[in-house]
């Protein structure tokens, strides 16, 4: 089977959640035959990057999104009544050099990696056979982030951020119109997707989700590599890419409420924040935020996550599945998770991990936690034993291959109907 896969950001190296999933799928499709795939990145990826991919790839369009010019390709989009999304990942020359791939191979499948990225079926009609099926990965519901954001934003960004919820909302319901099938993953993402599409998509669109999985072998507290890493007594970690806006400002909220209150309690408390890409506003914040050390891009993740008494993911935007949150599982740490980054695991809270929400509640938990040995052996091992029973990445992309064939099948049986890609 030959597949095409069209992702919105270079899957390798993959060390932040989307393209963790989307290149053990770009993996798996390998696995099945043969995979072509289109991409965009910010940077020029490095030469393991490019060597890895091609290695799995029958072949890689890849192009620089242009940081400065996507923005403004944001803005004409919003201006012409489409999503600022769609300009930040619109590229014409992705664009021409996918009508070329299309018109000289034939594909039995093609993949869509997030919504943005539905934009690139559109010069594909009249090219691909109309019965080709056509999978799209949401992933999140994106839609329902831009409406959370503007929940909490004030003035134009509120107007701005609504009308970018709206519009894409609007997107997400089109492309049940033109896929045969739709990933998301989470439950909550799928039953969130089919609570405003029932009734407007085709009944017979494949829906179903395929949570994100992690690595247990790598993310190890016993991996022999870690052996020298002792544990901090009352060192906190936040691990996560920081130039994604729902990482940034959940840093930033857990900065500001809770941890000069808890280094009140306990003076030695530090709060270690690892990710890559820190603003200004952040590296700000470090300098006068006593206990705060903003470590910023690291090779490997692992020793600052076994190092700490306890891992923190205060998101107070979240969609989907944190892979922080099962990274920190597996690698048996203590998790403490707002509601927000906890919702889609199937977890038992207070048992596989501790869940929080207001400024007082995380202080709380946290001071318990310090205080008792026994409550953090407990979420150590509870941890750790979920994500190997739940959230091996064997299983989910053992779901998506089924998945695959299913609606591969089903279009096969039904060829006589109209599937249009618009």
């Amino acid at each position: 089977m030959k597949t095409l896969f069209i992702t919105h950001r270079f899957p390798h190296p993959p060390n932040r959640g989307d393209s963790i999933r989307s290149f053990h799928f770009l993996e798996r499709f390998a696995e099945m035959g043969s995979v072509h795939l289109a991409t965009l990145y910010e940077q020029e990826p490095a030469e393991d990057s490019h060597r890895v991919l091609n290695e799995l790839c029958a072949g890689v369009l890849a192009f620089p999104w242009g940081k400065r010019r996507r923005w403004i390709r944001a803005g004409v989009s919003l201006l012409c009544g489409k999503t600022m999304t769609e300009g930040l990942f619109g590229d014409r020359k992705l664009k021409a050099a996918l009508r070329h791939l299309v018109s000289t191979e034939k594909f039995d499948r093609i993949v869509v990696f997030c919504s943005s990225m539905v934009q690139y079926l559109d010069m594909l009609r009249g090219t691909v056979n109309e019965q080709t099926p056509v999978v799209t990965d949401l992933v999140d519901v994106d839609s329902q982030k831009w409406f959370d954001y503007a929940a909490r934003a004030r003035g134009w960004k509120k107007c701005v951020f609504q009308m970018e919820g709206e519009r894409l909302r609007k997107l997400e319901i089109g492309i049940g119109k033109c896929c045969a099938g739709i990933l998301a993953v989470t439950p909550e993402e799928t039953a969130l997707y089919r609570s405003f599409a029932a009734g407007k998509i085709p009944e017979e669109v494949w829906i179903r989700d395929i949570p994100n999985g992690v690595d247990t072998q790598y993310f190890n507290a016993e991996a022999p590599e870690l052996a020298d890493v002792a544990e901090i007594p009352e060192r906190l970690v936040f691990v996560g890419a920081l130039d994604y806006r729902a990482n940034a400002d959940g840093v930033e909220w857990f900065v500001k409420n809770v941890l000069p209150e808890v280094r009140k309690r306990f003076p030695a408390c530090e709060f270690d924040v690892v990710g890559s890409r820190p603003g200004p506003g952040l590296k700000q914040l470090a300098e006068t935020t006593p206990g705060m050390n903003l470590i910023g891009t690291v090779p490997d993740v692992r020793p600052y996550l076994k190092r700490a008494a306890a891992a923190v993911i205060p998101l107070q935007v979240a969609r989907g599945l944190q892979n922080k949150v099962l990274e920190a599982c597996s690698m048996s740490r203590p998790v403490i998770a707002s509601e927000g980054a906890a919702e889609g695991i199937h977890c038992r809270t207070s048992e596989d991990l501790l869940v929080c929400g207001t400024p007082e509640n995380w202080i709380g938990k946290l001071s318990e936690l310090f205080e008792n040995a026994e409550l953090r052996s407990r979420l150590s091992e509870n941890g750790r034993r979920m994500v190997e029973t739940s959230y091996g990445w064997s299983v989910q992309l053992e779901k998506l291959e089924t998945f695959l064939c299913e609606v591969s099948d089903c279009e096969r049986n039904s060829s006589g109907s109209e599937n249009e890609l618009s």
